[in-house]
């Protein structure tokens, strides 16, 4: 080991640390003990350094911090640590002797006096994966000078108490900050909501705070100084498709190809041994090379045209006996990979496969364009079964993870930029419509149990940027996509879905009254499965289950399986990484399969990082930064207002306040937001937000908060029970320091939203003239129905004639708000729309009164009277079932569906010149049912079949 890089370690180093020795290795070859290599490949040089700080406290503690071995020039990197403890296991091994020097080249030593040594490094006895290296030396003085040295500080360790072992210094060393082994789940949360729990008086650990917050501002600070202000767009085709065992017997171009990059494709099969490169009659690889010259993209503005990866996940690829075990057959790939080729078409020159990952049924495949290959590093692959007991292959996940760095136009052979991590997940999870637990549970698991193991393939096309010892989870990634046969089916009775997506595909739009009980969609609401993920809207209809040679109806389901939304693209992805995902289609152009396959398109926008650069930053910033929370003078801050006026607070308006915090002292400090009450109270009102609840800043930096005054529903009805002055206090918390206040208030201006109907009908005049929530008419004084609500009717009443005229414009939410000033005000509705055309304003009293109608607490038609509601069969019943309704009820029911059913009259004869299109009533009572006859959220009644609320809404509608 030359003393070069002894010197370049120590320049490395803090005042506070020292280098004791350093030895020269290279990793182990996986099961290889022998080494009879004559030059190791520069992926597996290592230096490992034994390095001891010294605490305030003047205790020792040790780490070993183990560098890339670097090119001539270069800079040492540390790509892991292992603390030195008493829990720390070596293990060293002589191989046999070696031929040649090969880490340390002496000139004049015989090669016969080289051997070679096997370190075996364990963080715990526990530890299942040891780091391996190989040591070449004619000397073990500095091999032996290692194990006395961690032997010695391990010592230490026993004779100290676990509390005055810190090894947070050693982050000041790591160059990527830990953003690449920080899960994914928590890089999307709000950065406060990863902090300990904290009060007013009753601070968490401002330690561990300290170093959240430190991490999370170091990786913006630095990425913001490494940004070369060039963006790079990644476009990715994403293909689900479940072929029911079936071979490739369609053209697969609809479901490949873009229906913007080209002209018109004819249907049909076209066998894949008729398509020959000799037969494009141009080269659209030499024009891709010269198009991708440019690392900068306008995809935004353009068509998405042919994509930059096609990621296809097949599920049922083989529904043998034989399927039940595990297989790595290639047969089933082979003939698919050729089918997909061939359905790319001319275009199929631009692509080659990058990797794939097949188990039994499941099979993933990424395919690049074939420029862009260099950019694609360490790529790794998994699966994990959870078929039959729980492992075996018909059912699970394969998984593939892989670094894509832009490459500079002018060196492609220069990786200058930071990579981004794409992790694909493609799985098959438990069928039937009462195994949605268990679809739950198999999801925790898959997720738990894929994991991509350190690449041990250091040659051939894709070698590692990175450390190849680490072992990630599919989380530990810049974005996360999963393309799954979920099998998450409808919660609904197979009549209610049949008559729901009828009167889609007649003009009425059911999908989302659908997706209401889709269970995928249940689970991600109560975090009971892909918590976090992201779908795009669903507009297609269900791809399960298509009728293939048994009885079907007249939308080709199978009339024995209820239709459902089997087959699903989601993703994760941090609020740093812009992801656009711009297409979420089916196809139902092929046909060979129960299930249609899914397509969708992303847009992923990177911001060109300089890796250097980067990598400088952080080592600076952590240098700068680390430590501070052990310095004996306390962190200042000052505050500025600390009393904050927001004026009038009016429903649905935003009022912006901004506050400086300065940092006052001479150490770094960090600040957070706490709450007045127990361990989960807020840290602001419900009307309030707060932009940045904590941060960093250093000595007598200054930043500005965001603070935001908004009522929504959920505020407004406790708002509208309390005094018109708001007021609050909010307490901000320096981190090792003292907790400062600011008072914060307002007058809110009451609304007619979230009220309740009684409420409404013992209001003496408009809501905004109350002086306080207690000043309302006696009971026995009530009006017979909400004075706002009528006001809405009458005027639709007098001015609009027709169903086309409520849904002809969009509601243009600055004419809503005028709507409802003038139903808190009492003021009158004004005359014309914008320029004078009247009928804009239709669209906006619907929506105006629909959102009323929906803000209320308790709905027009109370949830314990639905079930009853249900079981009318004609007019004469469903008016019996009026007498139950609550006083208020009855009279906006009679006034709400006297008004629908007139205009559903004036609309009748427009359908009779169209009968193929959707009735007007049906139409109404589309969109009105659901918000009068609105579901308990509580869950005490039952959810009520939404084609049940449609058709008692239509008895007196129709």
């Amino acid at each position: 080991m030359s003393s070069r890089h002894d010197d370049v370690i120590r320049s490395l180093l803090r005042p506070s640390e020292s280098l004791q020795c350093i030895l020269d290795v290279e990793l182990a070859p996986d099961g290889a003990r022998s080494t009879d290599r004559t030059d190791p490949t520069p992926f597996r040089r290592r230096l490992i350094a034994v390095v001891t700080h010294r605490s305030q406290e003047d205790t020792e503690v040790g780490s070993l911090l183990i560098f890339n071995a670097p090119a001539t020039n270069g800079v040492p990197r540390v790509v892991d640590a292992l603390p030195i403890t008493e829990q720390l296991v070596l293990g060293v091994a002589q191989t046999g002797p070696i031929n040649s020097p090969a880490a340390e080249n002496e000139p004049g030593v015989p090669t016969e006096a080289w051997s070679a040594w096997l370190l075996t490094i364990r963080r715990d006895a526990q530890h299942t994966r040891p780091l391996a290296f190989t040591v070449r030396t004619r000397n073990t003085q500095k091999l032996q000078s290692l194990t006395a040295e961690c032997r010695r500080l391990k010592e230490i360790t026993t004779t100290i108490q676990p509390s005055s072992t810190d090894f947070t210094w050693v982050e000041a060393y790591f160059s990527d900050s830990s953003s690449r082994r920080l899960d994914l789940r928590l890089r999307k949360q709000p950065l406060h909501t990863r902090l300990s729990p904290a009060t007013v008086g009753l601070p968490g650990d401002d330690v561990s705070d300290i170093s959240v917050v430190r991490r999370d501002w170091i990786e913006q600070v630095a990425t913001k100084e490494a940004l070369t202000g060039n963006i790079k767009h990644l476009k990715i085709r994403m293909g689900t498709f479940n072929i029911n065992g079936k071979a490739p017997s369609q053209d697969l171009y609809p479901w490949l190809r873009s229906s913007e990059s080209g002209g018109q494709r004819k249907t049909g099969w076209i066998s894949p041994l008729k398509l020959s490169p000799f037969e494009v009659s141009s080269d659209p690889l030499h024009q891709e090379l010269r198009e991708n010259n440019s690392l900068t993209g306008t995809a935004d503005s353009q068509a998405f045209g042919d994509p930059d990866m096609l990621v296809l996940g097949f599920q049922e690829l083989d529904l043998s006996t034989e399927a039940l075990l595990y297989t790595t057959g290639a047969l089933k790939e082979d003939e698919w990979l050729t089918a997909i080729f061939a359905g790319l078409g001319e275009k199929r020159v631009l692509y080659e496969k990058l990797t794939s990952r097949q188990l039994v049924g499941m099979l993933l495949i990424v395919i690049v364009r074939k420029v862009l290959v260099p950019c694609f590093t360490d790529v790794r692959s998994c699966d994990a079964g959870s078929g039959i007991m729980g492992f075996m292959g018909n059912k699970g996940a394969t998984a593939i993870r892989l670094e894509f760095t832009p490459k500079m136009s002018s060196n492609p052979q220069l990786t200058m930029y930071r990579p981004t991590i794409l992790t694909f997940v493609n799985a098959h999870l438990a069928a039937s419509d009462e195994m949605v637990e268990r679809r739950n549970y198999d999801f925790h698991e898959l997720s738990s149990r894929l994991t991509f193991p350190p690449n041990i393939v250091l040659t051939g096309s894709y070698l590692p940027t990175s450390f190849a010892g680490d072992t990630y989870n599919v989380y530990q990634s810049d974005v996360l996509f999963w393309m799954v046969h979920l099998n998450y089916r409808l919660e609904l009775t197979d009549g209610d879905i049949r008559k729901l997506l009828f009167s889609h595909v007649s003009g009425i739009d059911s999908i989302q009254t659908l997706l209401l009980y889709d269970q995928l969609r249940a689970a991600i609401r109560s975090n009971m499965a892909f918590s976090g993920f992201t779908e795009h809207p669903i507009t297609h209809i269900p791809t399960y289950r298509l009728a293939l040679g048994v009885p079907k109806d007249r939308l080709g389901y199978d009339i024995k399986r209820k239709p459902a939304w089997t087959d699903r693209i989601l993703y994760m992805a941090p609020p740093d990484v812009r992801v656009a995902q711009v297409a979420y289609r089916n196809h139902p152009e092929i046909t060979m399969s129960d299930h249609q396959p899914v397509s969708a398109d992303f847009d992923i926008s990177l911001a060109l990082i300089d890796r250097s650069q980067y990598e400088s930053s952080v080592l600076a910033l952590q240098r700068e930064l680390v430590g501070f929370e052990g310095s004996e003078r306390r962190p200042k801050i000052k505050i500025q207002p600390i009393s904050i006026d927001f004026g009038v607070i009016k429903y649905r308006q935003t009022v912006h306040r901004e506050v400086v915090i300065q940092n006052d002292g001479d150490t770094p400090c960090v600040f957070r937001f706490v709450g007045t009450g127990a361990d989960s109270a807020p840290v602001s009102p419900s009307w309030l937000r707060i932009e940045s609840v904590a941060g960093l800043l250093r000595p007598r930096e200054t930043t500005t908060i965001l603070l935001s005054a908004y009522v929504n529903n959920d505020s407004a009805a406790s708002l509208n029970q309390g005094p018109s002055t708001l007021e609050s206090t909010l307490i901000l918390h320096t981190a090792l320091g003292k907790d400062d206040f600011i008072a914060v208030s307002g007058n809110y201006q009451y609304t007619c939203f979230a009220n309740t109907l009684e409420r409404l009908t013992r209001l003496a005049g408009p809501i905004r003239k109350l002086k306080s929530p207690e000043e309302m008419l006696p009971v026995g004084q009530a009006i017979s129905a909400p004075t706002e609500i009528m006001r809405l009717i009458n005027w639709m009443m007098a001015h609009v004639s027709a169903t086309d005229a409520l849904f002809e414009y969009p509601a243009e939410e600055r004419l809503c708000h005028v709507i409802r000033e003038c139903l808190d005000t009492g003021d009158e509705f004004p005359s014309e729309g914008p320029d004078g055309d009247h009928s804009a304003l239709a669209a906006v009293f619907t929506s105006t009164l629909v959102a009323l109608l929906d803000s209320l607490i308790e709905p027009v038609v109370p949830a314990s009277l639905h079930a009853e509601c249900l079981q009318a069969s004609d007019k004469d019943e469903a008016f019996e079932v009026l007498n139950a309704f609550p006083h208020e009820s009855i009279n906006v029911w009679i006034s709400l569906t006297a008004f629908l059913h007139y205009i559903a009259q004036q609309g009748a004869s427009k359908d009779d010149s169209n009968p193929t299109g959707p009735k007007s009533a049906h139409r109404l009572a589309s969109i009105f049912a659901p918000v009068l006859l609105r579901d308990d959220p509580t869950g005490v009644y039952p959810r009520a079949s939404p084609v049940g609320k449609r058709h008692f809404l239509l008895l007196f509608i129709d």
